[in-house]
């Protein structure tokens, strides 16, 4: 039995999030083939929480396991794991892939499916809440693919992201930077076209009132019914899209949260990824967009298929 291994550095390189992106809408839009995937499992450690992500809706067999340290101010990732490809007939493992790497890869390619549908194509300026491996990822591919020429960085501790966006100023060279505390942030939220979170917050980042009303929002850093990243009078006011509805409601706190504060309910969802896909649903013109994402076991099957594909040239 051969299994290939792409550690951290070949699963970034064997793909742009953009081909990602284009995997991932290819997929929606010709049909997912396999039974509909189990829900992941949460396993409580004392430090932290494994989870386990099967799918079998792509027709081949993945499994993603993954734990994440409570400790967010640790020095390693606080995301680590495997992400391991079965072949669909032997049911051996074929590929074992960086799990941390895939999804940062994953999570971006899923935010830039639903920006591809609700941002304006003339977006110019960005906020992004984070510091981590997901703002570096989503600033990249958004600068990618929007004319994006002002990027602001919101940080609790600014020290953390100093280098992150000196990064990205090199790799960016037209675009300008610049990196403020979480409390100096509305004079920026005010201006961006674009908002991206991608903290561990467990309430709101900003105020809904210093969101612009035509923004387009996308929130990926919860996956727990509880905890949000956006102000829930925001999502009540918005466009509503999520990756699918019934495990949104179970899990995407930005949604549940305003849902429980009684803003808006279950109906008010506008879209999931597929009718995004689709483009079955009409995205209105005027108004603000926001998009949840918790991650799922078939999106890392797919990223994973084109991972393995660049991996192996």
């Amino acid at each position: 039995m051969s299994v290939r291994f792409l550690d951290e550095k070949a699963t970034y390189a064997a793909a742009t999030i953009s081909e990602c992106a284009d995997a991932l809408e290819e997929a929606l839009r010709t049909g997912l083939p396999g039974e509909p995937d189990p829900p992941r499992s949460f396993i409580e450690l004392p430090p932290g929480e494994l989870l386990l992500m099967p799918s079998r809706m792509t027709g081949v067999p993945t499994v993603k396991l993954v734990t994440i340290h409570h400790d967010a101010d640790r020095p390693d990732p606080r995301i680590k794991g495997v992400h391991v490809v079965f072949d669909p007939v032997s049911l051996a493992p074929t590929v074992v892939m960086d799990a941390a790497a895939l999804t940062v890869m994953r999570t971006t390619a899923v935010s830039i499916v639903a920006l591809r549908a609700i941002a304006k194509p003339d977006c110019d300026s960005l906020v992004v809440f984070g510091a981590g491996p997901q703002a570096r990822a989503h600033i990249d591919a958004i600068i990618a693919e929007w004319p994006i020429r002002k990027v602001t960085v919101v940080a609790r501790r600014p020290e953390r992201a100093v280098d992150m966006v000196t990064d990205a100023t090199l790799r960016h060279i037209d675009v300008e930077f610049q990196l403020v505390h979480s409390d100096d942030a509305g004079p920026a939220l005010r201006e961006a076209r674009i908002i991206v979170c991608a903290t561990t917050a467990t309430s709101a980042l900003f105020d809904a009132a210093d969101a612009r009303d035509d923004v387009a929002a996308v929130a990926v850093g919860t996956h727990s019914p509880d905890c949000c990243e956006l102000p829930a009078e925001l999502v009540a006011r918005s466009f509503v899209a999520v990756e699918e509805r019934t495990s949104a409601l179970r899990e995407a706190g930005d949604v549940v949260c305003a849902i429980n504060a009684g803003l808006m309910t279950p109906d008010d969802i506008d879209a999931d990824l597929e009718q995004i896909a689709h483009r079955t649903v009409s995205v209105p013109d005027q108004g603000s967009r926001v998009f949840k994402s918790m991650g799922m076991g078939w999106e890392d099957a797919v990223v994973s298929a084109r991972i393995a594909q660049g991996g192996s040239a």
